[in-house]
């Protein structure tokens, strides 16, 4: 396969799952549960990059109100082994900008300093990265923990954000994630997040 031939994405729900999932799976491992969880939930969409009819990228993303903030969780994205460096990802994430621009503030991604593919790709595309602590500094414990549940980014060091509006002040955004009740953030956290730890930790 030429993984320089035309990209087409599709953007669905549950049905376009199963071929996510083995990408994500060879990429995260058992992380990839957390992916089908939000999917599985009714949140979560799914982006899937095809190349010549074969699935080379896929992304999972979901939309969330925090506060007064509507996110854009990019939730997972990974890219098969022979096609990475190829720009699938830099398409994917375009993709799933455009979507979400019409009803977001905010585009938020979480990763780990040692993943140096994602790092570069959201540098790239204008995200500005912080770790969980200088975000605690800037914007305040109790809107980092609400971030931390929107997103499962408890296992990730650092948080890549972008104001849908260019120029707006994201941290001045992000602050107004504590406004209003964090019920609609709390749920999806039990559902998604936090049960499936307790599954893995179980051996489920």
């Amino acid at each position: 396969m030429n993984c320089n031939d035309p990209i087409t994405v599709f953007i669905g729900g549950r049905e376009l799952m199963n071929s996510a999932e083995l990408i994500l799976r060879e990429f995260f491992g058992s992380a990839y549960r957390y992916a089908r969880a939000v999917v599985d939930y009714g949140v979560g969409s799914v982006a899937l990059a095809v190349i010549n009819d074969s699935s080379v990228g896929a992304t999972v993303y979901y939309k969330i109100n925090v506060g007064s903030v509507r996110l854009c969780v990019i939730y997972y994205i990974a890219v098969v082994e022979g096609c990475r460096n190829q720009g699938i990802g830099k398409v994917l994430m375009s993709t799933i900008e455009e979507v979400c621009a019409v009803d977001s503030d905010v585009y938020i991604v979480t990763t780990w300093l040692g993943n140096e593919l994602a790092n570069r790709l959201y540098r790239s595309l204008g995200y500005v990265g912080y770790t969980w602590d200088e975000l605690r500094r800037l914007i305040g414990r109790r809107a980092v923990d609400r971030l931390l549940k929107a997103t499962c980014g408890y296992d990730d060091d650092i948080a890549y954000v972008k104001p849908i509006v260019s120029d707006s002040d994201v941290l001045g955004i992000l602050k107004r994630v504590v406004e209003g009740n964090g019920n609609e953030v709390n749920r999806l956290w039990r559902e998604t997040c936090l049960g499936v730890w307790l599954r893995i930790k179980a051996g489920l």
